[in-house]
């Protein structure tokens, strides 16, 4: 009989799921030098968020035997970031797996009224692809589904030299700052609807509408000089978002809506961006796209972005 609780943890019980995560990922891709100290102040951490849930599994003894946790970005997702759950890997510890995947469905609908769980799966070797394999089944086993895979890319932005594009005839360049996001919304759903993005495509037209407005929320930072749209007669048509990640220049969305593809667009958008970014020191620059997407990873790989490494997607809806 596995028990699983979402209540806050003491010390004493961060150091336990510490001692778990230690011995479970030791010989694995995860595997690290952090010490016990230090990974359960990651946990007492996680356990104190209120943007985080931690969701901890007991047996009948009331012995800790493994541990999960999820986090709310916006209303009606909650995702997992990680290789998780973490678990005891002694006797039963599928069992033990299994019920914090499903306290975890249980939880995001029972408390936060939510309608998909999301699960991010970083794969920067094969190691650690194939040890999510274990992780994909018990997903799989709890009625989880595949959305995508992305690659992630970077450009060195000192290596490369970029061509001079003129923007065609009819279209302005707008920035990013100056046009207001219900603007923006619409000609981004038609771009996102009419693509490969698997992602944006598994979702629900109200979780669509969320994370457009995630996309162009204008609250959020980002670079002014390399967050560029288009507009034709009066309407904007393409778009490149970018932010800072981990303190380097990271380009999303981008897009196109369907009637102005072909044209070199694309091209044009892209290329302004990176010479902002160029111009204005950064040397590097990085972006996600959907492996399905091969006119994307085309136009990406000319103007100098490599693979760094994949991700999976997938997810639960009740």
């Amino acid at each position: 009989m596995i028990e699983v609780d979402s209540k806050k943890l003491d010390s004493e019980d961060c150091e336990v799921l510490s001692n778990i995560t230690k011995s479970a990922t030791k010989g694995t891709p995860l595997d690290s030098n952090r010490s016990v100290e230090d990974i359960t102040k990651e946990i007492e951490r996680i356990s104190a968020d209120d943007k985080f849930q931690l969701l901890s599994a007991s047996d009948e003894k009331g012995e800790l035997r493994g541990w999960t946790c999820y986090y709310i970005a916006f209303p009606l997702m909650a995702f997992i970031n990680g290789f998780y759950p973490i678990v005891d890997m002694r006797g039963d510890y599928e069992q033990v797996a299994l019920s914090l995947i499903e306290a975890s469905k249980s939880n995001i609908v029972k408390l936060r009224k939510h309608s998909r769980l999301e699960i991010e799966l970083e794969f920067p070797t094969k190691a650690h692809r194939d040890y999510s394999k274990m992780l994909v089944e018990w997903y799989t086993e709890c009625g989880f589904k595949f959305a995508a895979e992305e690659i992630h890319m970077r450009s060195n932005l000192i290596a490369i030299e970029l061509p001079e594009y003129d923007l065609p005839q009819g279209y302005k360049l707008r920035r990013f700052s100056g046009v207001p996001c219900n603007m923006i919304e619409g000609p981004g759903r038609r771009t996102l609807e009419n693509s490969k993005e698997g992602l944006f495509l598994s979702m629900s037209h109200a979780e669509q509408t969320i994370t457009l407005e995630y996309f162009f929320d204008k609250s959020k930072p980002y670079i002014d000089d390399a967050s560029l749209l288009l507009e034709r007669d009066g309407e904007i048509v393409g778009f490149v978002i970018t932010r800072v990640n981990d303190d380097e220049p990271e380009i999303g969305p981008v897009g196109l809506v369907p009637e102005v593809r072909g044209q070199g667009l694309a091209s044009y958008l892209l290329v302004r961006v990176l010479k902002n970014l160029k111009s204005s020191g950064s040397t590097s620059v990085c972006l996600d796209t959907t492996i399905t997407n091969f006119p994307a990873q085309k136009l990406y790989r000319k103007y100098g972005f490599e693979d760094v490494y994949h991700k999976q997607f997938y997810y639960w809806s009740p």
